[in-house]
């Protein structure tokens, strides 16, 4: 069950199973542009975060019926996955759930996300943008349904094979006195300062196209692991054009051009020390593993810097083969294909 003191939580960021999880280059990289033409979706947020925590305790029950009916089979991932309660069927569940949202500490975090993220409009206008371009992109894509939750700082998303879910608290502000009361040790100062509004769309599309459009690269090597990661960087690329660049990888500003500038030695530690075709787990999460900074380069560079190097490949053989689609890159299961376009800059 989710306690009630924020300074005890202890939570993942993302529920992506095993993804657990440049101007120049990514605004002009690349066969990134994607026009929704005459693709027009309405994708309302289900706001189960405000059925319960706005909910009327004289009629505690009843709103709980009117959140399990708005939310469909997620709610019951809701409670028993992301709250960590007990199942639906159990009599104790509705006193955790009541429990929950009349904690004055949850009561606080849902105030400020109220402050914040208000009716959460300029988000959904950004996410039906998004979604119809995945629609022009791939014409078969699912579009999921949009939830927006309060998990006690449990999980800031959680997609499912129909749903994108996403907790409201995690992007309040990195200023935020809420955010500031989390631990540092389960909450370090490079997750806090990604935890601002203009995070969540990019955040949530991004774990969105992780969960269902990243191949399945168990035992792959370094490089497999650059190139399916590059793939669906530069799908987001496409779909969010107008968010900035640094968001879109979940970078500073100053991260994101210590890579453009350092592109030829991030390219040479991998090349030089053979780690390209290492699958060694230990070389792999190096690369890849978010952290304040990667492992083995200055403190100035980003965590995961692998994801912006994946993105450069994959960017470059978009560039040397524009007639490609989407459909035809996320195709191609040699990476090798990828890598014979790079030439790091």
């Amino acid at each position: 069950m989710v306690k009630g003191k924020l300074l005890e939580t202890r939570v993942p960021f993302l529920a992506l199973g095993a993804f657990m999880v440049l101007w120049m280059s990514c605004t002009h990289g690349g066969n990134t542009g994607l026009d929704a033409g005459d693709v027009e979706l309405h994708l309302p947020i289900e706001r189960l975060d405000r059925h319960l925590f706005h909910a009327d305790t004289a009629q505690f029950q009843a709103s709980l019926d009117k959140a399990r009916a708005g939310s469909g089979s997620f709610f019951r991932l809701y409670v028993e996955h992301i709250l960590q309660g007990p199942p639906l069927e159990d009599p104790q569940m509705q006193r955790m759930v009541r429990a929950f949202v009349d904690d004055t500490d949850w009561r606080s975090v849902q105030h400020a996300a109220d402050t914040v993220l208000g009716e959460l409009v300029q988000e959904q206008r950004a996410f039906e943008e998004a979604f119809a371009r995945l629609k022009v992109a791939f014409p078969d894509s699912i579009t999921p349904r949009l939830v927006a939750f309060n998990s006690g700082f449990n999980y800031g998303l959680f997609p499912t094979d129909s749903v994108l879910g996403f907790g409201v608290e995690w992007f309040v502000g990195s200023d935020h006195p809420v955010v500031a009361r989390l631990a540092p040790e389960a909450f370090p100062q490079f997750v806090k300062q990604r935890m601002v509004p203009d995070m969540l769309v990019p955040s949530a599309v991004k774990g969105w196209l992780l969960v269902h459009y990243a191949q399945p690269i168990e035992g792959a090597n370094l490089l497999g692991h650059l190139v399916e990661t590059g793939k669906v960087m530069a799908l987001l690329d496409a779909l969010l054009p107008d968010t900035e660049p640094f968001q879109k990888f979940a970078f500073s500003p100053e991260q994101l051009a210590w890579c453009e500038t350092h592109e030829a030695l991030i390219w040479r530690e991998l090349a030089g020390r053979e780690l390209l075709f290492s699958r060694k787990a230990d070389d792999i999460g190096r690369i890849m593993n978010d952290g304040p900074f990667t492992s083995g380069f200055p403190r100035e560079s980003p965590g995961h810097i692998g994801e912006w190097i994946g993105y450069r490949m994959v960017s470059q053989y978009l560039e040397a083969h524009p007639g490609t689609t989407f459909a035809e890159l996320f195709r191609i299961a040699d990476p090798n294909i990828i890598l014979k376009s790079y030439r790091p800059r």
